[in-house]
Parts: structure tokens; C-alpha cells; sequence
């Protein structure tokens, strides 16, 4: 059974300005990144702390220690919940990755000044921008996975145990 997230208009919404924001910052950021370094070692740090937080939280969250007990059907519906939230969780991991490496390729573009190759600072500055905003929404989605776990876990306290105990 392939995983599909959920998409919702507020969703598709936060993606298409995501874009249309990362496009401009695009346009217009690439000789300022080019020209200063402080820039380039912001987004260098930024992106490495967050990419280490999101790989906790996956691996935090992956763990088959975090499935709800109770019967196998419940199980299998918390695992299939929590792939589909590590799979989003994912896609922002790649994209802090890329950004991370494409600083690199531009650090070297700047080192030996190809400057036909300028042009990746600009794609740099639209990158970064687009996975910095699709890390904004990591708070959030975490706190809903979290609420989801509490909401699944109380109703396997509350309803399904003490039917084992009766039996």
C-alpha cells in the first residue's frame, strides 16, 4: 500500500507561496551571497543544526518503540500514520541537504571564479529561502504528531485495556 500524505489547500497554499517567495529571493539574492561570506557561513550553520534536528526527530520517531500498544491493527494503523509523517518529514530533510551542498558547489564557484557559473548563488538564495520557510512548518507538525500519539495512546488507555482486563 504506497503512502500518500494528506494534501489540503492550506497545504498546496504554504507551497505555492513558499515558491513564488523563493523564486524573488531567487532574482535577487545571488550577487549579495556572492559578494559577502557571512551569508554563506548563516546559512551553512542554520541548515546543518536544522538538518540534525529533523534526522532526531525521524529517527525519534521511526522507532518501533513509539508504535501504540494495544492489538496488531491499531499498531499497523500507527505505523502506517507515523510513515506517512517521517515521508514529509523527509522531503525537508532533502531539501536542507541540497542547500547544504549546493553552498559548497558555490563556495567552490567563488574560489575559482567561474563566473559563468555565478548564477548558482542566485539558486542558492532561492533554495535556501524555500527550505527555510518548509522548515517553518516542522514546529507545528511536530506538535501534531505528538498530540495525534497522546489522542491514540489515551483512547488505548481509556477503552481498549480495560476490555483485556475484563476478559
Amino acid at each position: 500500500m504506497p503512502l500518500r500524505p494528506k494534501v489540503t489547500l492550506s497545504r498546496s497554499a504554504f507551497v505555492v507561496v513558499s515558491i513564488a517567495v523563493s523564486l524573488a529571493v531567487g532574482c535577487f539574492a545571488g550577487e549579495p551571497l556572492r559578494l559577502s561570506e557571512k551569508p554563506s557561513e548563516y546559512i551553512g550553520l542554520l541548515f546543518s543544526m536544522l538538518a540534525a534536528a529533523i534526522f532526531a526527530v525521524v529517527s525519534i520517531i521511526g522507532d518501533p518503540s513509539m508504535l501504540l500498544p494495544g492489538n496488531r491493527r491499531l499498531a499497523w494503523e500507527s505505523a502506517v500514520s507515523i510513515q506517512t509523517d517521517i515521508q514529509r518529514l523527509n522531503v525537508v530533510f532533502f531539501f536542507q541537504l541540497l542547500t547544504l551542498f549546493l553552498l559548497v558547489v558555490t563556495e567552490l564557484v567563488e574560489f575559482m571564479k567561474y563566473e559563468r557559473f555565478y548564477w548558482t548563488f542566485n539558486f542558492l538564495g532561492g533554495l535556501s529561502s524555500f527550505s527555510f520557510i518548509m522548515s517553518l512548518s516542522l514546529p507545528f507538525e511536530l506538535g501534531k504528531l505528538q498530540r495525534e500519539r497522546l489522542k491514540r495512546l489515551a483512547f488505548n488507555l481509556i477503552h481498549i485495556q480495560p476490555r483485556r482486563r475484563s476478559s
